[in-house]
């Protein structure tokens, strides 16, 4: 075999079959010549990896679909006598060469197989691109379809050419196809936006709400990229969206949770700045109305201990703010509070109401009630998950007023009758007579000690004593009017204070509260030491500046003049020089 002639030599019927190759060993040429016997006879430098298949005589199985083998290839060319094409791939060092190739059976007139030519062409390259080509296009199209984004294109017309699949957003894509994108937006562009899907220059992260089919507001982010013709002409755009509306809706809702905490902490803080107690629940009503941005608004008070089943009288209105509902309307809501619900929504007649109980230990000690007009905004979530945070802040501070109120009873009032004590009991007179001398009129004082009280004690015991005490309150209280104003000054020591009342109507006064004491002979300590009343009265003058100490020194000096001459009788002071 040689490389350098023009012609090969093979058997034949007169021993020799002669193959002209003209221009074999050309660069470009792809050529391999097989005697009979599977030999090589010929073989051009570009045909020298085809060679070595013939030497190697163990092929490997091809790896492609649309790739054979050069044994195969012959083998079907001997058996069928025509020319078989196929694409081979043969290992050459590092590199894997692929041809197509051409086998040509040449005739024999004998009974020995026939020699072969194999034409063919290094597809390497080619191969490669193509298959490069198909597994990007391929790659691409995967990382589309399990990314999160869709792609999209829209021609020079703007409507819609083509959308990935997952980017139906609920649409078919036959739905999508030849629309316009401006079509499914949830909400108008401001004024001077530009729309992503015609885009002109480049976008990234331009965030759009759309409508999905079942009419739901999806938030995309579209990043775009224009596309241009030869002639710079746009010819329309293509991009991708991101669906961001979880991530969208997520900051919404924490945004909105930051605005609660500091519009909560900023009513709170409101009302438990004041320092009186007594103003703090209107505070409370007047800062919850303007921050949920209601019409008007009260807070209750129940007037029960925990555990005490709740009743249409346990709730009072403890403040209130705004335009709010009737009285009617009032009963209708604490109903709801009474069959046991914690939180009311509903209509009463031009009023769209949410309520909810306040609590304290678990029992219910309050309520908040909102107005709002129905022709306003219904409420939300955000107002119901504000007055829930509320309900609990003001159930603390109604719980705190109780205390303090319970305390300053605790100060003013005597512990055994429940009467006024004597500070508080000044501390009123001080009062009235600033009111009085104002309305220039008079008033009584009527200082009542009890007569032979020791004696109780000692003969019966301080139990009977204080029976005894309780006693002289129903008395005194069932012969005064509910504007008069009684207290225990301390000991066996009482008094009675009467607006408006003169000297006439103070001895008229003195002489009833005498003939009911007849009721305290019972608990005399003895026949001869029973037990009764000596009164003093002292009238104030709205002209004199008398203090309140010298009115009842006055009258407990009237009162012990009246027990030195003769107890159980009462005594006027002389006016106040």
């Amino acid at each position: 075999m040689t490389h350098a002639s023009k012609s090969a030599r093979a058997s034949g019927p007169d021993g020799a079959l002669h193959l002209a190759l003209p221009q074999m060993d050309g660069d470009d040429a792809c050529v391999l010549a097989i005697d009979g016997d599977g030999r090589c006879l010929h073989v051009t430098p570009l045909a020298r990896p085809l060679e070595a298949l013939l030497s190697a005589g163990d092929e490997a199985e091809p790896t492609a679909a649309d790739q054979t083998t050069l044994a195969a290839l012959v083998a079907a060319a001997r058996i069928g006598g025509h020319v078989v094409s196929g694409t081979v791939a043969v290992p050459d060092k590092r590199l894997l060469r692929v041809f197509d190739l051409s086998v040509l059976p040449a005739t024999s007139s004998d009974d020995m197989p026939a020699p072969l030519l194999v034409v063919g062409r290094d597809v390497t390259l080619a191969t490669s691109m193509r298959r490069t080509l198909v597994e990007s296009r391929q790659r691409y199209k995967d990382l589309v379809e399990v990314s999160a984004a869709f792609a999209w294109e829209t021609n020079a017309q703007g409507t819609l050419v083509f959308v990935s699949p997952q980017g139906v957003l609920g649409y078919g894509i036959d739905e999508l196809i030849g629309r316009r994108p401006e079509e499914f937006l949830a909400e108008p562009l401001d004024s001077g936006a530009v729309l992503p899907f015609a885009a002109h220059q480049p976008l990234a992260d331009a965030e759009l709400w759309m409508r999905r089919a079942d009419g739901s507001a999806v938030c995309l982010l579209v990043s775009a990229l224009p596309l241009y013709d030869d002639a710079g002409a746009w010819i329309g755009a293509r991009g991708v969206c991101r669906d961001v509306t979880d991530i969208r809706e997520r900051d919404i809702a924490i945004a909105r949770a930051r605005n609660r905490e500091r519009l909560l902490s900023f009513i709170v803080r409101s009302f438990r700045d004041e320092v009186d107690p007594e103003n703090m629940l209107a505070i409370a009503a007047a800062t919850v109305a303007q921050g949920i941005g209601v019409s008007g608004c009260n807070i209750l008070r129940t007037r029960v201990a925990n555990g005490t089943p709740l009743s249409e009288d346990t709730f009072r209105v403890a403040a209130d703010f705004g335009r709010t509902g009737e009285p009617d309307d009032m009963a209708a809501v604490v109903r709801e509070f009474c069959s046991g619900q914690d939180v009311v929504e509903i209509v009463l007649g031009k009023w769209n109401v949410l309520a909810a109980a306040t609590r304290y230990r678990q029992g219910v000690n309050g309520a908040i009630v909102l107005w709002r007009e129905l022709s306003r905004v219904p409420y939300d979530d955000d107002d119901r998950i504000l007055l829930s945070d509320l309900s609990a802040q003001v159930g603390i501070a109604i719980e705190q007023i109780s205390n303090h109120e319970h305390i300053l009873a605790l100060s003013r009032t005597d512990a055994l009758t429940g009467l006024f004590n004597r500070r508080a009991f000044i501390e009123e007179l001080e009062r009235r007579t600033a009111r009085l001398k104002h309305e220039r009129r008079k008033a009584a004082l009527v200082y009542v000690d009890l007569d032979n009280f020791k004696t109780v004690n000692d003969v019966h015991g301080h139990k009977r004593g204080d029976e005894a005490l309780m006693e002289v309150k129903r008395l005194l209280q069932a012969a005064t009017r509910p504007t008069d104003l009684v207290a225990r000054l301390g000991g066996d020591e009482f008094a009675v204070w009467m607006d408006g009342a003169d000297e006439t109507i103070a001895t008229a006064k003195a002489r009833r509260l005498l003939a009911l004491g007849s009721t305290l002979d019972d608990f005399s300590g003895s026949v001869d030491r029973t037990l009764s009343m000596s009164l003093g009265i002292a009238i104030y003058e709205p002209d004199s500046d008398e203090s309140i100490d010298a009115l009842l020194s006055r009258a407990d000096a009237a009162m012990y003049q009246g027990k030195h001459s003769g107890k159980g009788s009462y005594r006027v002071a002389p006016a106040s020089p």
